[in-house]
């Protein structure tokens, strides 16, 4: 048998990320004559070539201006 002590090594049970919200199923564009069937992860009420123009939100740190 052994002679030195058995150690094992583990990490703590983590909870599971939180699941997609979904949203109901057999959704349409809601721009009029468009007949595209939405996903239903897909949260806005319109398909990607009627979406409103959205702008980017940069986040985060601002890179430092080197010094010249």
């Amino acid at each position: 048998m052994r002679e030195e002590p058995l150690s094992l090594r583990g990490e703590t049970v983590r909870p599971l990320p939180r699941r997609n919200r979904r949203r109901r199923a057999g959704r349409v564009c809601a721009e009029d004559g468009c007949v595209t069937r939405l996903s239903i992860y897909n949260r806005s009420t319109f398909c990607w070539a009627h979406e409103p123009e959205h702008y980017y939100v940069a986040r985060g740190r601002k890179k430092r201006a080197e010094a010249a």
